[in-house]
């Protein structure tokens, strides 16, 4: 079976608080390369890029004991990008594996 090459995260409003806040790549991690994740030692992983449709990159790693991507942007990262595009409930944010170690982030508005 190939890679996965993207995934669609729909926003809810029980999912809402905790997507402003963080990503939680749980159910989706088979799309980023394994080097990405944290040591068990708590070393980063090899962080990777997230072009925005805001016309920013996030450059992040994965938070093994968390599951979640961590800011390694001197911008305020993933927060930044939800704050901007006002989140609401019925949206789809959308991440594309584009390259091993890049990825395209988008925000598909469904209303």
């Amino acid at each position: 079976m190939p890679p996965k090459s993207q995934h669609d995260i729909q926003v809810t409003s029980e999912n809402l608080w905790f997507l402003e806040r963080y990503l939680n790549v749980f159910d989706f991690l088979e799309l980023f390369p394994l080097e990405t994740v944290s040591n068990s030692d708590g070393s980063p992983g090899q962080p990777v890029k997230l072009q925005t449709d805001l016309g920013f990159i996030l450059e992040s790693d994965i938070d093994r004991a968390k599951m979640q991507l961590r800011n390694r942007s001197k911008l305020h990262g993933w927060m930044r990008f939800t704050t901007e595009h006002a989140l609401a409930p019925g949206d789809i944010i959308r991440i594309e594996r584009l390259s091993p170690q890049e990825f395209r982030l988008s925000l598909i508005r469904q209303n």
